[in-house]
């Protein structure tokens, strides 16, 4: 299963006024909101009053890190994850644009970090 896209998708595949669902969980918490194509899943977040972990909002610190469950995002400018961790599931929901509905666990931070550099700590 794909979970990331690294190039974006023609306008003709989603247009940018489509509508998806996202299930996010946040210690033991699941919140349920709507995010259109054209905005980024923290954004869609905070307009719906939904509290996830964010700082830099520019994809590099990673306090925004989830971890999709189900579900596609195009994140170009996600330069906090290694190209590898994306594709194992870990995004940036500061940089990422959903591309289907969503099912994530957020609040993985520690989880990424660890990922790609706890060998390095070892």
């Amino acid at each position: 299963m794909n979970r990331w896209i690294d190039s974006p998708l023609p306008r003709t595949h989603h247009a940018m006024s489509d509508s998806f669902t996202v299930t996010a969980e946040l210690g033991g918490v699941t919140h349920t909101f709507p995010c259109r194509a054209d905005q980024t899943v923290l954004a869609a977040a905070e307009e719906a009053s939904v509290p996830l972990p964010s700082s830099c909002c520019s994809g590099v610190c990673t306090t925004c890190a989830a971890r999709l469950r189900q579900g596609e995002v195009h994140q170009p400018d996600a330069m906090g994850v290694k190209a590898d961790l994306q594709a194992e599931g870990f995004a940036l929901l500061c940089v990422s644009y959903p591309r289907s509905d969503l099912n994530l666990l957020a609040g993985q931070e520690d989880a990424l970090y660890e990922a790609q550099f706890g060998q390095f700590q070892r």
